[in-house]
């Protein structure tokens, strides 16, 4: 195999470069578009602060971490597959319905297991716990909470709509 000359090279740099920000364009669409997705990205937000709260050990953490990537991204394959589905026939379709409640149905499997997988590391550690009586040692860290929350919901619902 011959070396990449420069000219080579550049181009497949660019063609990589353009690869990412497509992927980037599908993510930032997805957030734009999909509630769902707003709701597993806020959710995954609100767990980190308890994970981190509760001081949960670093393999948890990246157990989470991976929890988080597996879920966003059924939650991008289910609206890809609805798309596609939607684009193929615009109307009723039994087929194209078919699939989009299995990638749903898929999406949902997902969820779960990330709720077995939180409760395992938050409940028998003692991580909640933690993390509650350190959410409740300082007012300013409930108050910040409380104060989230209005945000959060704003994002989940809002966000997105022009």
């Amino acid at each position: 195999m011959r070396p990449a000359s420069g000219d080579d090279l550049g181009r497949r740099i660019g063609r990589l470069r353009h690869s990412f920000a497509c992927a980037i364009r599908g993510v930032l669409y997805c957030v734009g578009n999909e509630r769902n997705l707003r709701i597993h990205l806020t959710a995954a937000l609100y767990v980190s602060l308890f994970a981190w709260l509760g001081k949960v050990e670093p393999l948890g953490c990246a157990l989470l971490a991976l929890c988080f990537g597996v879920m966003i991204s059924a939650e991008l394959m289910n609206t890809a597959i609805e798309r596609l589905g939607d684009r193929a026939n615009p109307g009723f379709d039994r087929l194209v319905r078919d699939a989009k409640d299995v990638a749903a149905g898929g999406v949902l499997v997902c969820a779960l297991a990330c709720v077995v997988v939180g409760y395992f590391l938050f409940i028998p550690s003692g991580a909640l716990s933690a993390a509650l009586a350190a959410l409740f040692d300082k007012l300013w860290r409930v108050m910040l909470l409380l104060l989230s929350v209005p945000a959060a919901l704003w994002f989940i619902f809002f966000a997105g709509r022009a």
